[in-house]
């Protein structure tokens, strides 16, 4: 004779729920617990995560009993590829086992799905550039939870906000990067000398999993077309010898010595200040020059006082 079936509460909650904001399509960890007031054995029963519309996401068994409730271990389930909030279940059906009936019991949990965010850099930009001229640079886009972005277009734009030119990341990420998908563009300098800021745009993709739009401004100096060329030999003033990779500056020219001391440095005709710098090892070299034709200029660089030579004047 079959005796009766008695019923018993039950109740769940979560070990481990979601992280209040997620990445769309990133893995969450959970863990379950389910408690009877007759602290029942329910090992081998199952919980069910359903999503948002009842959908069941995932089935898992009661894995331990402490005596007085029993879990499921740690198991991982998939955020949806949908942004906003998302209320998912975690449920504990009916369960009828040796004329005991656990009752249904479930509970909610509440987190909020999130566009991957990207972000930019913008690298090897020349400066200065001939105004009229070619010059090319790298544009890179980077997605922190290491998306492939293949195939995506960057959408350069002008200090006007036209839009110049697109380029294609690659299939290679950047070496040592990983993850940073780069384009190399060509782009053609204003027609007018100054400095101009342009801005890099990567829209809003079209992938399975939704991704924020991101920007990079940068900056570079047009200049006229060079004339004359300034040669610049640096040299230890005391023991008369090259200073090798000190920098040359004549703004917004750059250049830096050779292993003879000498650097040579094309610019249009006009006055400079011109600054012969080895940082750390010698004090700076500066002196005006009126550039009319070819010249050469020796910058004798007098050597930093040692330590103890510096305290002696302190």
């Amino acid at each position: 004779m079959t005796g009766k079936v008695q019923a018993h509460e039950t109740s769940i909650s979560m070990v481990k729920s979601a992280s209040v904001e997620l990445d769309a399509g990133s893995d969450i960890a959970l863990k379950v617990k389910v408690s009877c007031p007759s602290n029942c054995n329910l090992q081998g029963s199952k919980v069910r995560i359903a999503g948002d519309a009842g959908a069941v996401v995932k089935e898992i068994e009661l894995v331990s009993f402490d005596g007085l409730a029993n879990k499921t271990g740690e198991f991982v389930v998939k955020a949806p590829g949908k942004p906003g909030k998302h209320t998912w279940t975690a449920l504990f059906a009916a369960q009828e086992k040796a004329d005991i009936l656990h009752e249904a019991s479930s509970t909610l949990f509440s987190f909020i799905v999130k566009l991957h965010a990207t972000s930019m850099a913008v690298w090897d930009v020349p400066s200065p550039i001939v105004f009229n001229t070619k010059f090319n640079l790298k544009v890179g886009v980077h997605c922190p939870v290491e998306c492939k972005l293949t195939g995506r277009e960057v959408e350069i734009y002008d200090h006007q906000g036209a839009i110049v030119t697109t380029g294609t990341l690659g299939d290679v990420p950047w070496s040592d990067t990983g993850d940073l998908y780069w384009a190399e563009v060509e782009l053609e300098a204003p027609g007018t000398e100054g400095y101009y800021t342009w801005t890099v745009k990567f829209p809003k993709p079209d992938l399975e999993l939704p991704h924020e739009a991101a920007s990079y401004t940068f900056g570079f100096v047009t200049v006229r077309h060079p004339e004359h060329v300034v040669t610049v030999e640096a040299i230890d003033k005391d023991e008369k010898t090259p200073v090798e990779n000190a920098e040359v500056i004549l703004s917004p020219y750059r250049g830096c010595t050779n292993e003879r001391g000498v650097a040579k440095i094309e610019i249009p005709e006009g006055r400079y200040e011109i600054y012969v710098l080895k940082r750390g090892d010698y004090q700076a070299f500066q002196t005006p020059v009126e550039v009319a034709s070819d010249i050469a200029i020796k910058a004798e660089l007098m050597p930093e006082p040692a330590e103890d030579e510096a305290a002696g004047y302190a």
